[in-house]
């Protein structure tokens, strides 16, 4: 039964995708007849040719222009920015409290809680009518853990002013709001930690920093308990102060009306000192570094070269970054990706970020490689790096990233809420009034040799951190890179796990490991006395109800039907050989591989199958769930069953889907009629975030009605 929800969803899903996709006739159609020779090309065509063939000369800076920029200071210390824009009837208001970097500790995660409350009730309004009096007046309004945002059009600048003030000075946490709160959390947690790429950043961020740095600290499931209501609204009363904010307004606005908007609505927010800690400054490793979180059956590697770096916002030095970037790595014109893309065919895309910070900032190069080729990938990656630090950039490469840069900051003034930032950064940064209307200028002048001098303090191949998310069977490859000549192994919150560890007992046998799961839900005998299992599953899927009723009995029969708002979107069965299933009412062609998936997964207990077939079954050694040892045995190709390594009850299957890895992790197992069932059930890999299942209604035993095995 364990196996038979995952499976199924699983075998849906790839109906869904390989059977019932309309072909496209744009294929199937007559072939194009080969086009005709070109003409003979006239002389004004060839002049043209040439003309296209050499790009422009980059032209002068162009002279930006944010608009007028003042401040002002209210008498409770809240600093209020004004870029004044007449060119268009609307206006943007942002909030920057800034809170200074803090430890959370055993609730971590606080201050992201904390943003998704404050837009839930005020005082005198619900969620409901905060979302009915913004759409109302067609604004936009949201909140973080660091202020709001809104904006709208001039008619409405006071409304919407109001409506900010209110969200952030008068801010209810009710109860029932923040369970809802906390359950999105639970579910974006669950999230990330089912994607790779989310925990490789993750551990990226923990590595880079330190797991004692504010920028280190991870939310987990463990913290995401600890957080009550009462937290919440401790963090809102000690760090929500005037004196440590910033109203920024960008618009249709004059200055008397800045000032009285922002004297109406804040001047009664009260001072408070906040206590700023201080932190060691994080620092760059002793050598190379590999770090590895093991996945198992990941058909591709997480790779990221991570490292923290002193680059001060509102400089020449972070200018010169943003060009040594773009040609590393920001896009499809940088080194990386003309390496491991476009010559080696590793990737479909490594690139590369550098991020300024007045605290600490950061350095990283990442792609996403197929399995065999990670060891090489990593090769690749020093190799650039390396070029880059000791060798300048070439002409073209610089005059490339200048233009680049020009076009996007262009762009970027387009948009009130970058404007917003800019002045922001101004003010909180005391940055020179001129740097951003100068920047393009300062872009302009930057050499080869400016650009050069930073990459040599940014870039530090033979001092680095190599963060790896993948298959283990790739993680010994990787040795030889550390200055150590050890990989170190790390669990998805970023905390190291003993590898001796997670190796296979050496006195567990396949045998024992299927017995001992028999015995831990009750015993061999009572599980093959069970002739029939029924099962009523629901959950949440798009703020939908899905619930899924499945029949199952001990000569390989199945059925199962899935309902959601009270229909039918998918009958599936399997019976003496044959299989049928129906989506929205109507069947679908089953391929082969599909009757034999079928057929392999109406079981109710795979257990009792497997131990007949001990010889095609190995132990691969142990993985860590919810933060304990499971033993995990390999099936043929591509399936994994994770056993608890104490309890010996499954909590895992695993099971590679093409290019998908697909996850059902069980627990909450309850006992009917002596034998234990899971009654919760988690499956990843086959949606864009977790679906959690929970068992309503449980039989075994019954008296069954033939005709739901009837297979058409």
């Amino acid at each position: 039964m364990q196996r038979i929800t995952y499976s199924l969803a699983a075998l849906l899903i790839l109906l869904i995708t390989a059977c019932g996709t309309p072909k496209s006739t744009a294929s199937t159609g007559t072939p194009t007849a080969p086009a005709a020779p070109p003409a003979t090309e006239t002389a004004e065509e060839v002049l043209e040719q040439d003309f296209r063939a050499t790009a422009p000369e980059p032209g002068p800076a162009p002279e930006i222009n944010l608009g007028d920029f003042e401040d002002f200071t209210l008498d409770n210390g809240l600093q209020v920015v004004l870029v004044e824009n007449h060119k268009l009837p609307r206006v943007s208001y942002q909030l920057f409290v800034d809170v200074p970097p803090h430890l959370e500790g055993a609730y971590a995660g606080t201050q992201d809680m904390l943003g998704s409350m404050l837009r839930r009730a005020t005082s005198d309004m619900s969620k409901e009518e905060i979302d009915e009096a913004v759409d109302f007046i067609g604004a936009n309004l949201s909140t973080s853990g660091s202020g709001a945002y809104a904006s709208t059009i001039s008619k409405y600048k006071e409304e919407v002013m109001q409506l900010m003030a209110d969200v952030i000075l008068n801010a209810e946490f009710p109860a029932e709001e923040f369970a809802k709160v906390k359950e999105d959390a639970r579910a974006g947690l669950a999230q990330q930690l089912s994607s790779p790429d989310a925990i490789a950043s993750r551990v990226r961020q923990a590595i880079t920093y330190g797991p004692n740095h504010p920028y280190g600290e991870l939310m987990t499931e463990s913290t995401l308990d600890s957080i009550t209501l009462d937290v919440v609204k401790e963090a809102y009363n000690t760090y929500f102060v005037p004196n440590r904010s910033y109203l920024v307004m960008v618009g249709d606005l004059t200055p008397a009306e800045a000032r009285s908007l922002a004297t109406e609505h804040f001047s009664d927010w009260e001072r408070k000192e906040v206590a700023v800690p201080e932190f060691p400054t994080p620092q760059i490793p002793d050598g190379v570094t590999v770090n590895f979180v093991p996945r198992p059956g990941a058909v591709q590697s997480n790779v990221i070269f991570t490292d923290p770096i002193q680059l001060q916002p509102g400089t020449k030095e972070s200018i010169r970054a943003n060009l040594l970037n773009i040609a590393l790595g920001s896009g499809f014109n940088g080194r990386l990706f003309a390496n491991l893309r476009e010559d080696k065919g590793y990737t479909y895309g490594a690139y590369s970020s550098i991020g300024e910070d007045k605290l600490v900032g950061n350095f990283r190069a990442y792609a996403n490689v197929r399995n065999e080729v990670t060891d090489s990938a990593i090769t690749q990656f020093i190799y650039e790096l390396d070029r880059i630090a000791a060798e300048p950039l070439t002409a073209t490469e610089l005059d490339n990233a200048k233009m680049q840069i020009a076009g996007s900051f262009g762009r970027a003034l387009e948009s009130p809420q970058r404007i917003a930032g800019y002045a922001l950064n101004t003010i909180r940064y005391d940055l020179d009034r001129d740097f951003y209307p100068d920047y393009l200028q300062v872009v302009q002048n930057s050499s080869l040799n400016d650009v050069s001098e930073v990459a040599r303090e940014i870039v530090t191949p033979e001092n680095i951190n190599i963060v790896v998310v993948g298959d283990p069977a790739e993680a010994e490859k990787l040795a030889r890179f550390a200055t150590s000549g050890e990989v170190t192994y790390y669990d998805a919150n970023g905390a190291e796990v003993d590898v001796e560890g997670m190796e296979a007992p050496a006195d567990l046998t396949v045998e024992q490991v299927l017995n001992g799961y028999l015995e831990a839900i009750g015993g061999k005998a009572a599980a093959e006395a069970i002739e029939n299992l029924s099962v009523t599953f629901e959950g949440s899927l798009q703020g939908q109800t899905l619930t899924q009723k499945m029949v199952t009995t001990n000569d390989n029969r199945m059925s199962s039907q899935t309902m959601m708002s009270g229909m039918t979107v998918a009958d599936q069965r399997y019976a003496n050989g044959k299989a049928m299933v129906k989506q929205m009412g109507q069947p679908m062609e089953l391929p082969d591989e599909a009757v034999t998936a079928m057929a392999e997964q109406a079981v109710i207990f795979p257990e009792l199958s497997y131990l007949d077939r001990i010889d095609d079954i190995t132990i691969e050694g142990t993985e860590m769930i919810d933060g304990k040892p499971a033993v995990v045995l390999v099936i043929g190709e591509g399936l994994r069953e994770s056993y608890d390594a104490e309890s010996m009850l499954k909590v895992r299957t695993t099971r590679q889907q093409g290019p998908q890895t697909i996850k059902q992790t069980l627990s909450d197992y309850e006992p009917i009629e002596g034998v234990l069932f899971p009654r919760t059930m988690v499956l990843e890999g086959m949606l864009p975030v977790p679906l959690t299942l929970k068992v309503t209604e449980i039989a075994v035993n019954e008296d069954l009605d033939e005709e739901m095995f009837s297979v058409e």
